[in-house]
Order: structure tokens, then C-alpha cells, then sequence
């Protein structure tokens, strides 16, 4: 019964809890690390990522008669209080808002405050007890030519998608319909029609951009893609929600407009009498 002494049944113990240690550890390393960066970002960025949908009315008829035109987009969550950021362009003229979280609840949303100049909208959702994550902010000053980049978004309304890229260019102009985009980030990262209003986050899972625009002869992307940089919303949309200064800019405009009209048609009709240098005799 020698071979069944205590000291002989140790190692053949600590052999297999060694391995179950390994394991996992074996698993990730094969990895490699930036597979492990882009798995950790995604994983930090994915629960403040939103998938939107919107229905729109036929203009011809009233009250939504007839079916409408379904549209999708993205947004994301700016405050866990329900706060999401999307580009205007995404709601615009939207009758219904639906915003899809990633765990596939559906809840509705309103538009709050907009700007068709610098494409950005910003909605309301109501979670009730659910615990939002709001998504963490960089700083896109700092993006630099050849950096990774992620772009999360619901492109065609497949729902949410990960694609990966570099920076192309920074400081970029475009024109976009009938407005143009200044400063916007460039990027090879897949971005497709959905990914509007979704999020470009870098490799520490940083919001540095919100997608906005391609270039593409074919309508889908040939990885020439465009995003506001986060520094802008961080300008644009505090202003967006502040209600009082636009009421008051727009009041002080129209007071002006009627002052300025007033003092046209407000003049005194010239005096009556002969004609400047005409000296009539008696």
C-alpha cells in the first residue's frame, strides 16, 4: 500500500490544479494584445451604444394614413438619466422615435433640442429602473493621423456592429447635402447608412467622434467615413439644451426687425411748399 501514501496522491493534485489554472490564461493568450484592446474597448463602449429607428409620415397624407417610411440610425448615451446624443439627420422629421438598447430593450424616444447646422439631435428616453451607461468621453484634440479606432453603430439596421480602423486625416471640410461639416475626422473604419450618430471611440474605449457621413459613389462604404468630433458636441449640446438664451437671442432679433421697420415708415413726410432754389413773386 506504498503507493497510496499521501505524499504520492500531492502531486498529481497540484499537477491538475495547475492546469486549471493555465487554462484560462493559455485561452487568452491567444490573443494577441490588440485583439485584447479592441475586446475591452468594445465590451466598455457597447452598453452606451443605441440602436435607433424612426417611422415617417407620407407627406400627402394626414394623421399617418398610410404606411411610413421606416429609417435607421444610432445613437449614444450621454447621461444614465436617459440623455442620448444622435446627428439630426437621423430624426429629422421622424413622427416615431424607437431607441433599442443593447440588452434589446425597446423604449421610446423624443426629441429634445436639435441643430440642423451642426447635425446634431439630442433625445429623451425614460429607462424607469433600468441603470443606463453613459459612454465615456475623450478628448478628440488629441486624435492623431494612423490612430485605431473603433466605429459601434446599427448599420442597415442589422443592429449594433463593431468595425475597427485607423485615422485617415483630422481637420477635414465637407459638405453634406445642403450644409457643410467643418473639422471632421476622417477615418478607413467601416461606416455605413445606420452607423449615423454612432460612436468612433479610440483604443482605450473613449468616445472621440460621432459618425456622421460617407463618401461613396455605391450608397455603402468604400472606408471613407467622417465623424463630428466629441469636442464639438461638448460645445454644440449644452447650448442645445439651454432653452433661455435661444428664446432670448430670437425675442432681441424680432425687436430689432421691428424697430428697424418702424423707423422706415415712421418717417415725417416732406414738408409742402415750392421746390428748393424756386422763389415765387407775389
Amino acid at each position: 500500500m506504498d503507493h497510496l501514501r499521501p505524499g504520492r496522491l500531492m502531486a498529481p493534485v497540484i499537477c491538475l490544479l495547475t492546469l486549471l489554472m493555465v487554462l484560462p490564461a493559455a485561452r487568452a493568450l491567444g490573443y494577441t494584445a490588440q485583439e485584447r484592446s479592441t475586446i475591452r474597448s468594445f465590451e466598455r463602449v457597447a452598453p452606451s451604444v443605441v440602436n435607433i429607428t424612426t417611422m415617417q409620415c407620407d407627406p400627402e397624407f394626414f394623421w399617418c394614413a398610410v404606411p411610413a417610411t421606416e429609417g435607421a440610425g444610432s445613437g449614444v448615451i450621454l447621461k444614465a438619466d436617459g440623455l442620448i446624443v444622435t446627428n439630426n439627420h437621423v430624426v429629422a422629421g421622424a413622427r416615431n422615435i424607437t431607441v433599442t438598447l443593447l440588452d434589446g430593450t425597446r423604449l421610446e424616444g423624443r426629441v429634445v433640442a436639435s441643430s440642423a447646422e451642426d447635425d446634431f439631435a439630442v433625445l429623451r428616453i425614460d429607462p424607469g429602473e433600468k441603470q443606463l451607461a453613459a459612454i465615456p468621453l475623450g478628448n478628440s484634440d488629441k486624435i492623431q493621423v494612423g490612430e485605431r479606432v473603433l466605429a459601434i453603430g446599427n448599420p442597415f439596421g442589422l443592429g449594433q456592429t463593431l468595425t475597427v480602423g485607423t485615422v485617415s486625416m483630422t481637420g477635414r471640410t465637407i459638405k453634406d447635402g445642403g450644409k457643410i461639416l467643418r473639422n471632421v475626422i476622417q477615418t478607413d473604419a467601416a461606416i455605413n447608412p445606420g452607423n449615423s450618430g454612432g460612436a468612433l471611440v479610440n483604443s482605450d474605449g473613449e468616445l472621440v467622434g460621432i459618425c456622421t457621413a460617407i463618401l461613396s459613389p455605391t450608397g455603402s462604404s468604400i472606408r471613407i467615413g467622417f465623424a463630428i468630433p466629441v469636442n464639438r458636441m461638448k460645445e454644440v449640446v449644452p447650448g442645445l439644451m439651454r432653452r433661455w438664451p435661444r428664446v432670448v437671442g430670437w425675442t432681441v432679433a424680432i425687436l430689432l426687425v421691428i424697430w428697424f421697420i418702424r423707423r422706415i415708415y415712421s418717417r415725417p413726410p416732406p414738408a409742402s411748399g415750392p421746390p428748393p432754389g424756386i422763389r415765387y413773386s407775389n
